[in-house]
């Protein structure tokens, strides 16, 4: 704005400017024309963030408003209500045309597009399972508000078990005995924050332990986890990272080691 103004003739004669002088040499910063300036580019910064941000909220919107999509999907998973006429399904562009919270079993669901199939999993509270008779409900449903064309994988399991030996350096004079309880829930504090359906991380966890009071260093001597799908997978990870397929981890067993 400032170089505007030395190069608009008029004003550098109305504010009695040298434009062979830079601006920050000859207009004191506390002067009321450089407050001006500040307050006029303070205000067009904070429009700027503000369309912005509508721009993001708008965009957000459509992503899940647009039928079909993986987000207008999720949503609609999230809405389920069991035990209600499938009539009701097509009430209004495949939403309900009241809703029943009771009824409203899914409390957590994960949507992901890979290849020619829309992966479901779905859990309600406490990660628990749907029975079979809610999941064939939930199936129907999903099933019926879907485009044509669209195949769902649609699954809701036991949350996978994680076997888990950590070997732990700490500070003696904070914790002269180790203290398992600390340390567990400090992992289950993790796991939990994992958004439903995301991935597990080592560094992730070694970072949250390293937060617990007393714990000066940390390494993860064994990790397994054990899912209860039909194949009843084993996973002993050696890599860096995991994706549950249940959607959701559970600590199953926890061996602390001190050194």
């Amino acid at each position: 704005m400032t170089d505007e103004i030395l190069a608009a003739p008029q004003l550098v004669q109305s504010l009695e400017l040298d434009t062979t002088k830079s601006w920050e040499a000859q207009v004191s910063s506390a002067s009321v024309l450089n407050i001006i300036i500040y307050i006029v580019a303070l205000a067009h910064h904070i429009m700027e963030r503000l369309f912005d941000q509508f721009k993001g909220d708008v965009e957000d919107r459509i992503t899940v408003a647009y039928p079909g999509s993986v987000a207008w999907l999720w949503n609609r998973a999230m809405e389920y209500q069991d035990n209600s006429n499938a009539n009701a399904y097509f009430a209004e562009n495949g939403r309900y045309a009241s809703t029943d919270e009771d009824k409203q079993i899914v409390k957590y669901a994960a949507v992901v597009e890979e290849y020619n199939t829309v992966t479901v999993k779905v859990s309600g509270a406490n990660y628990d399972p749907l029975t079979e008779a809610q999941l064939t409900g939930f199936s129907a449903y999903m099933n019926n508000i879907k485009f044509a064309g669209v195949h769902l994988a649609i699954s809701s399991i036991q949350s996978d078990d994680l076997t888990l030996t950590l070997r732990i350096w700490p500070d003696r004079l904070v914790m002269p005995e180790g203290n398992d309880t600390v340390i567990e829930n400090a992992v289950k504090d993790y796991l939990n924050s994992i958004r439903y359906g995301g991935v597990f991380n080592k560094t992730k966890l070694i970072d949250a332990l390293q937060e617990v009071t007393g714990v000066t260093d940390v390494t993860i001597e064994s990790c397994v986890f054990y899912a209860h799908d039909n194949n009843q997978t084993v996973t002993d990870l050696s890599g860096h990272s995991y994706k549950s397929i249940a959607g959701h981890i559970n600590l199953k067993l926890l061996t602390v080691v001190y050194e």
